[in-house]
Formats: C-alpha cells, structure tokens, sequence
C-alpha cells in the first residue's frame, strides 16, 4: 500500500484528536496488521469507496474513548454507551472526512460510508481478502490508541 493515503488518515486523526483529547499524541510507528486479539473497546470503521477501496477503523480503549466523548458532548462521560458512541462516530466523520478531502485534492475519487461502531471486536473481517492493511500506533498521555487502513487502488 501507498502511504501517501494513509498519512492523511493519520494526520487528520492527531489533528483531530489533539482537539477533543486535549492533548497531542505521537506516532508511535507503522506496522503490517498483525492478526491478534482486539486491543480495544470502542472502534470507528468507515468504509472506503470508488478509485480506493477498503476502510479505515479508528479505536479507542474505553477510557481515551470517554475522554473524547466527553470533550465532544461537553458532558462528563463514565461508560459506553450510546452518546459516547455516537460522539466516537463522529470523531471519527471529521476525522476521516477531512482525510478524505485531502485525498480527493490530490486525484482520488473516494467516498466513505458512515462509520460502523463496534465494542470490543475484532476488526479484521472488514478488510476485503488481498487488501495490505497497516495499523498505525499512536501514544498520548492518556494511552495508546491506534488507526487501521486497509486501502487498494482500483
């Protein structure tokens, strides 16, 4: 897979999560999807469509996910539920929609669906077969969190 695509998935992430999270994290690195136990609790996927295809998950563990739904509903969130899962769904629009412009900006013709919220699952099944996926690691003062793209140019 390109990078070029992914980096502005991660990008607009940090930005985006440096808005609602209060703070700034770091990328930790980029790795080939290793398929292992879900390492989370709360996850966005958006699928991607038209000259890419594939998705982009976005996932939390439960207290990062709180935080951001806390700071996106201006309300003090203690679990998940489902305000704290719409307000992850649209992190993750914002996120993955302004990705998405920036990619369009530069020649891609993508649409994405809206996001999918799962709750502790394991993400692989929505990454189509031949489709090279990469888990992008973040690490804030709150924790880890982490982005997957699974992208293919048609």
């Amino acid at each position: 897979m390109d990078v070029k695509y992914v980096n502005p998935f991660v990008e607009s992430v940090i930005e985006n999560f440096s808005q609602f999270a209060g703070v700034t994290p770091q990328k930790k690195g980029i790795s080939v999807f290793k398929d292992e136990s879900p390492k989370t609790e709360i996850s966005a996927v958006i699928g991607v469509t038209g000259s890419l295809s594939g998705s982009a998950v976005i996932s939390f563990p439960e207290n990062i996910a709180l935080k951001v739904a806390s700071s996106m509903l201006m309300d003090e969130k203690t679990e998940i539920n489902d305000e704290v899962k719409d307000a992850i769904g649209e992190f993750a629009n914002i996120a993955i929609g302004k990705a998405r412009n920036t990619i369009v900006d530069g020649g891609a013709n993508i649409k994405i669906s809206p996001p999918t919220i799962i709750v502790g699952r394991d993400h692989k099944i929505f990454f189509p077969p031949n489709i090279p996926v990469l888990e992008v690691i973040f690490t804030s003062d709150l924790g880890e969190f982490y982005i997957l793209v699974g992208l293919k140019e048609k």
